[in-house]
């Protein structure tokens, strides 16, 4: 017989422990055993932050993990501050806003359950901004307390006045004094203090800073009586490079910037390295007016040289104050020798770079050419002439002679009285060479317009323009360079205008295409003239524009006819050829062209500035002219503007935009004007001209018949190419898109 046998209550306890200790013994899937999840640990996120304005917010997470330590997302959470005086919390979830409120410490607490995290929350006001409540741009007597009080506000960024801040109050110095320096802001962000004003400045300054944050109080001092105060508004020097025989001028402007009136006249002394050389007369001075003086020092010897002025230099005066009193310049004067016409001098250098200056003055003026000749010796040097004033740079002389090796030349035409400048630029290691000075005995190269018709007219009409430019062959003194590049850079044809021809031979002097076509019938557009090339000069720094070498007159071959059969014809080709030789068209590209009309400004006083220009102005009776010199057709008007001597003024002269009267004279002002873009000219081709009282009066437009020139500008673009290497510099585009 079998008994069945049940288990004892050890046995049951044991099987119990051992279901415990494996999975939990929870319902399972599997029938074991799960443990429910329960928040052990709860993180904020950031763990701290600082808020340094009030009402500045900061967002915060919390992050519930079980007893595992897997977030528990679903997690029910709950926030609370400690200090509701140090900010204002807004929960949603898990997330957390705080709100500063005022400055403080204070902890953020996350809670789940029986868990629970903190974050630190510091309230640190700072003040950022610094606002001007009242006391600005006062008036008082010097030594004396202005009537308000300088009052400031800080506040925070986000615009909370700050309490508790200082404020330091400080004035520049010699500007007074303030009854507190620093002040600390009171409840309503508030520093106030009281500002005396000193002596020595009649405006005075005072800045209030906190931190970054600042502003410069500014007062005005006054005087009783009131007086005066000097100071320098500016200095010039009419040019800080002389020679050891060049003078040169200072031009200083005086400004009383002071409440009085300077007496009838006051002192200003000049000294150079401390000595004083010269005391000049100042005329008197209102309150905030200027005035200038004028007055010219030198020759020095080589070297540097400071020049000081200082206005009242004996102290007479009573003044604000005196540390604006000086002003300084510098000069470094360069070495320079005089050579008369007729001799010579040896110019040698060892070394590259060093540039030898010469000056010749002539007194007796010659229709032939002045021969600057440097020959002999060794090594490279190249020559420059110039006459009139002394250019700053190599680039500025008007002859530029830059062979090879020593033997250079240059002819100016014809010999005029003045002054004329020499320089030998040491291109390397030169010398011995002999730099000679001559008038006359030289051959001369006859200047060349050589014409190219693309269409002829008649026979007689084709004469007519050979006359025209013969003309002008004999108006000019000496060829120029001539310009072989286009035989390496050739000039692409259609690249002026259509139907252009290429370029591919050396130049000499200038080619001119002409064409005579049909374009609108009688009495609309004649034609159009101008250069589509010019040489452009370049030693380094810069390329300065020469004169042209290809350019095009256009006529209009129905205007032709009526204007030959008029007999005006010879004087419309040789009024177009000027512009073709730059006469109107490259005045603006060399800066003689001062205060243009076009596009937009029909009422500026045009003028030409050449420097042997204004001077022949004068000579046919301009001296008197009250405009200024020399003028030029203005009113914005494309085509005639900018380009032509002033019809008001000039009347008949062949080169305004009317051709007016029985003849068209050639005056000396053209001749010289072409002096001026760097053609040697022959002054004894002008024909006699002089300003009529009509024209000095200045007539409005032309009377009785004429022919109008004024669309007569050529609208292509100008190529430069460097006369040194053929090297196109620049494209200067047309008229109508300057």
């Amino acid at each position: 017989m079998r008994t069945k046998r049940t288990a004892g209550w050890k046995t049951v306890l044991a099987a119990a422990a051992l279901c415990v200790a494996i999975a939990g013994c929870g319902g399972g899937d599997d029938g074991t055993q799960v443990e429910e999840p329960v928040a052990t640990t709860v993180e904020i996120s950031p763990g701290s932050a600082t808020l340094t304005f009030i009402n500045a917010m900061q967002g915060f997470t919390a992050v519930v993990r079980d007893q595992n330590g897997k977030a528990m997302p679903n997690a029910t959470v709950s926030w609370s501050g400690s200090d509701a005086a140090v900010f204002a919390l807004s929960p949603s979830g898990s997330s957390a806003t705080v709100e500063a409120v005022g400055n403080g410490s204070a902890t953020l607490t996350a809670t789940s359950g029986q868990a629970s995290g903190t974050a630190s929350v510091e309230v640190e006001q700072r003040a950022t901004r610094l606002d001007v409540v009242s006391g600005d741009g006062q008036e008082a007597v010097r030594g004396t307390q202005l009537s308000e009080p300088l009052v400031v506000r800080m506040s925070d960024q986000g615009g909370t006045v700050a309490e508790g801040v200082t404020v330091t109050f400080l004035p520049d110095a010699g500007h007074g004094s303030v009854s507190h320096t620093m002040v600390e802001t009171d409840a309503d962000g508030l520093a106030s203090t009281e500002w005396t004003l000193g002596h020595d400045d009649r405006m005075q300054a005072l800045v209030a800073f906190s931190g970054d944050a600042s502003h410069r109080f500014r007062a005005t001092a006054t005087a009783d009586p009131p007086i005066p105060d000097l100071e320098f508004d500016t200095v010039a020097l009419s040019r800080n490079d002389p020679t050891v025989l060049e003078t040169f001028d200072v031009m200083a402007e005086i400004l009383n910037s002071g409440d009085g009136v300077t007496p009838a006249t006051f002192m200003l002394g000049v000294t150079v390295h401390g000595q004083l050389i010269e005391t000049i007369e100042v005329d008197q001075l209102e309150p905030n007016a200027t005035g200038t003086v004028e007055f010219t020092l030198g020759p020095f010897s080589i070297g540097r040289h400071s020049i000081d002025l200082m206005l009242d230099p004996d102290g007479q005066l009573d003044e604000w104050g005196t540390d604006n009193n000086s002003a300084s310049q510098t000069i470094v004067v360069a070495d320079q020798k005089t050579l008369a016409v007729g001799e010579s001098a040896t110019v040698e250098s060892s070394f590259a770079g060093p540039v030898f200056l010469f000056r010749v003055d002539v007194s007796e003026p010659s229709d032939e050419a002045l021969n600057i000749v440097l020959s002999g010796g060794s090594g490279d040097a190249d020559l420059f002439v110039h006459y009139g004033d002394r250019p700053g740079h190599t680039d500025g002389y008007r002859c530029n002679s830059g062979n090879f090796d020593t033997n250079e030349s240059c002819q100016m035409v014809p010999t005029r009285m003045g002054t004329y400048h020499v320089g030998v630029l040491a291109f390397s290691a030169f010398g011995p060479s002999t730099l000679e000075i001559t008038v006359g005995g030289r051959p001369v190269e006859a200047f060349d317009m050589e014409l190219v018709f693309l269409d002829n007219g008649t026979s007689s009409q084709d004469a007519i323009v050979g006359q025209a430019a013969e003309r002008w062959e004999s108006v000019m003194g000496r060829g120029v360079n001539d310009y072989p590049f286009f035989t390496t850079t050739p000039l692409p044809a259609n690249q002026c205008f259509p139907g252009q021809p290429g370029v591919s031979e050396e130049i000499d002097d200038i080619k001119v295409w002409v064409s005579i076509d049909s374009i609108d019938g009688v009495g609309n557009v004649i034609g159009a003239a101008g250069p589509c090339h010019v040489r452009a000069i370049s030693y380094g720094f810069g390329s300065i524009i020469s004169t042209p070498t290809v350019g095009v007159l256009i006529l209009d071959e129905a205007d032709v006819a009526q204007m030959e059969s008029q007999g005006t014809l010879l004087s419309v080709v040789t009024h177009e050829l000027a512009h073709v030789l730059g006469f109107g068209t490259i005045w603006d590209i060399r800066e003689w062209l001062v205060d243009p009309s076009l596009p937009n400004r029909p009422d500026a006083d045009t003028h030409f500035i050449g420097p042997v220009t204004v001077p022949a102005f004068d000579a046919i009776g301009g001296s008197g002219y009250a405009g200024a010199r020399v003028p030029v057709e203005n009113g914005a008007e494309p085509g005639s503007s900018d380009s032509h001597w002033r019809e008001s003024v000039f009347g008949d002269e062949l080169m305004t935009p009317y051709l007016t009267g029985d003849t068209q004279p050639l005056s000396l002002v053209t001749i010289e004007s072409l002096y001026d873009i760097w053609y040697e000219v022959n002054l004894g081709a002008a024909d006699e001209f002089s300003l009529s009282s009509a024209g000095r009066a200045g007539m409005a437009m032309p009377r009785g018949p004429f022919i109008d020139l004024s669309n007569d500008i050529g609208d292509w673009p100008i190529v430069v190419g460097d006369q040194k290497t053929g090297r196109v510099v620049k494209v200067i585009p047309p008229r109508s898109r300057r």
